[in-house]
């Protein structure tokens, strides 16, 4: 017999997971959301699971989420200034 084990999922991926658990049951199919993923897991191979890690390894997003300070003044509070007005 298999051990259950509990893993954290993001808060979209149990969105999606939900959603995907009421279509199915709408549809007259009685699962659940460990059977969904006990499916999905078996049918899915490294390969696949390699394309979508490569469509994340993008060096410009990367830099993006962490900008690195370059010692250099830029003008991003005039531009709230201008926005927003003086504070």
């Amino acid at each position: 017999m298999a051990e259950n084990i509990g893993v954290k999922i993001s808060s979209d991926t149990k969105i999606i997971l939900d959603t995907m658990y009421q279509q199915l049951r709408s549809s007259g199919i009685k699962i659940t959301e460990k059977k969904i993923l006990d499916i999905l897991i078996t049918n899915t191979d490294v390969t696949t699971i390699k394309k979508y890690l490569k469509k994340e390894d993008n060096t410009a997003l990367q830099m993006l989420k962490k900008p690195g300070h370059w010692g250099v003044a830029d003008s991003s509070e005039d531009i709230d200034r201008y926005l927003y007005g003086n504070p």
